[in-house]
């Protein structure tokens, strides 16, 4: 598999991003980002907490909880976005421990038993599409502490469900083609790049990852767009119109909002708070 991740590296509406000192071993890292969770053995859930802004990142999540409280665990899918959303501030007090693996948007459909169709902007039990993962990973929170422990157990049992026969070239192909142009290609040129009709990369499109070229494409675009205006210290808005391919200043901040939520400027200012 192509080492798309060497070119792409996407980020959330906060810095520094959740899990990125947990990254996964070389063997998974083509398909992993990041692993996140409580650094403690549990974690002790305030009353009050503040919302955090979630914008599409490109990535999909598979999170399992653990209450030690009622002993009751569960497991969910959060399948890929493309609308920002605010998350409900915390209304009850608990003790739990959980862990989520973080996956780069072409590297789920390896390791799930279902097709990734229907799956934007889904939060299913992650049984729907990873059958018989939380009697697993159940067993791992309770019989670990830590996040550190955790992880290498964790890869074994991935690296076991791993399947790259499942892996289809015309989907890297043309993500790579995506990736490399920072999302600014024509979708007939992705299609050019790949050698195959634009109506059988789309099927397979809705099949691997779950929504369209165009979806992923505007999607790395404004990923990348982000990064730039994230850090870089002084920027001038105009100068990322011609190099992101929009047709005018009204365009990207429309694209960007469309997003994110808010301004670019108002971003910013949330992602260093």
């Amino acid at each position: 598999m192509f080492n798309l991740s060497s070119i792409y590296s996407p980020i959330t509406s906060q810095y520094p991003n959740p899990g990125d000192k947990y990254v996964p071993c070389d063997a998974l890292k083509p398909y992993i980002a990041s692993f996140w969770g409580t650094e403690c053995p549990e974690s002790d859930i305030p009353n009050e907490g503040s919302p955090i802004l979630v914008i599409p990142d490109t990535c999909v999540d598979i999170i399992f909880v653990m209450d030690h409280r009622t002993n009751s665990f569960s497991g969910h899918y959060s399948g890929i976005n493309d609308r920002p959303f605010m998350t409900s501030p915390v209304v009850e007090t608990t003790r739990v421990s959980y862990f989520a693996i973080r996956f780069y948007f072409w590297g789920i459909h390896v390791f799930s038993d279902y097709h990734m169709r229907d799956s934007l902007n889904t939060f299913e039990d992650s049984n729907v599409y990873f059958n018989g993962w939380d009697s697993f990973f159940k067993n791992l929170l309770i019989q670990t502490s830590l996040i550190e422990e955790r992880i290498p157990i964790a890869e074994r049992f991935l690296l076991s469900k791993l399947n790259i026969h499942k892996k289809n070239d015309h989907v890297l192909n043309a993500t790579y083609c995506i990736l490399n142009s920072k999302g600014t290609k024509h979708i007939k040129e992705v299609c050019a790049y790949t050698a195959i009709s634009q109506r059988q990369l789309e099927r397979l499109f809705l099949e691997y990852i779950g929504i369209s070229m165009k979806k992923v494409s505007n999607l790395v675009r404004y990923q990348n767009l982000w990064q730039d205006i994230a850090f870089s210290p002084h920027y001038n808005i105009l100068d990322f119109v011609d190099k992101y391919s929009f047709t005018d200043q009204s365009h990207l901040l429309n694209a960007f909002k469309k997003y994110h939520g808010v301004t670019p400027n108002q971003a910013k200012k949330i992602m260093f708070e």
